[in-house]
């Protein structure tokens, strides 16, 4: 990610987002994943949109928390929640979290640093671990590191 990019969204009020780009950086102070590598997982994942959602392969972008949580309501358990775009369905019952939960801007980048830091330590590598944070597929991995690897 470039390094402009980066200054944007730590100094961008949080009217802007809806959030406080200072997210990343708790996260980051917390689990040593480096800010400019969230930054880039969370532009890859839901473009920065604390509301997004997608249910089976498919994304929205709800306007408001309620709107996001009304569609969370109608989901299943294949879910992928927020800024980090936590998969509920896998990560759910591991961090004892409900999907609202993961609305929350600041615990979602948290989560989602965590579930990162834990791909990574399972790994050894910063990129296979980007990978295994998105799928278990090989090809899929390999797309995903791309996209992320352009973003950052």
């Amino acid at each position: 990610m470039s390094a402009a990019l980066a200054i944007v969204l730590v100094l961008l009020p949080a009217q802007c987002w809806g959030f406080s780009a200072d997210v990343f950086l708790r996260a980051s102070v917390a689990t040593g994943i480096p800010v400019e590598l969230l930054l880039a997982i969370s532009h890859v994942e839901s473009n920065f949109h604390p509301h997004a959602i997608n249910m089976s392969g498919r994304s929205y972008f709800p306007s408001s928390q309620k709107e996001a949580l009304r569609l969370l309501g109608r989901s299943g358990d294949n879910v992928d929640i927020g800024l980090m775009q936590v998969n509920w369905g896998y990560w759910g019952d591991k961090f004892g979290v409900s999907k609202s939960d993961l609305l929350d801007p600041q615990f979602n980048v948290l989560v989602g640093a965590k579930i990162l830091e834990h791909c990574v330590r399972v790994t050894g590598s910063w990129w296979k671990g980007v990978g295994i944070y998105h799928s278990q597929d090989g090809f899929r991995q390999r797309f995903y590191v791309e996209k992320v690897t352009h973003a950052y």
